[in-house]
């Protein structure tokens, strides 16, 4: 007899720790459940309501120049990967910088203030250019380099 009261109860403690096993499962799969609520409903505040970095959107806000820059070959074929930089008048070092497009073309963002700039052309296979450009204010200003081949030493 004490061989069947203990196989009932190991089969009772199997029962109940199953049992045990179940609920912390069921627990959980409802704290997950409710994690992912709070963080759905977080996601969508943030939709509602706006990004969380104000400085972000003040930077975009910014009033701006575009300096609208074209670079082509001496047969009139657009160069694509000619480096620019732009930086003022009487300044040494350029404080922007782009590089054109496979069209040939490059935009820069610039200060909405009145000022002169020079916009410098970089290629290791062309004649390098310099050209000085007037800016006065919230505006667009387009400039087309025409560069020819560097001579063969």
């Amino acid at each position: 007899m004490s061989r069947g009261k203990t196989a009932i109860r190991r089969k009772e403690l199997n029962t109940d720790l199953a049992a045990t096993s179940l609920v912390r499962v069921k627990r959980g799969r409802s704290a997950c459940a409710l994690l992912l609520t709070v963080a759905v409903a977080g996601l969508l505040a943030l939709t509602a309501f706006g990004s969380p970095a104000p400085a972000a959107d003040k930077a975009k806000k910014k009033a701006h120049a575009v300096l609208f820059v074209s670079v082509f070959n001496e047969d009139g074929f657009s160069l694509p990967g000619v480096r620019l930089s732009v930086k003022r008048k009487g300044e040494r070092k350029p404080k922007w910088k782009g590089v054109t497009d496979r069209r040939g073309e490059a935009a820069v963002r610039l200060p909405a203030e009145p000022g002169t700039y020079e916009v410098t052309t970089h290629s290791k296979k062309f004649v390098n250019e310099t050209k000085t450009v007037e800016m006065s204010g919230q505006e667009r200003v387009d400039i087309f380099f025409r560069l020819s081949r560097r001579k063969k030493k």
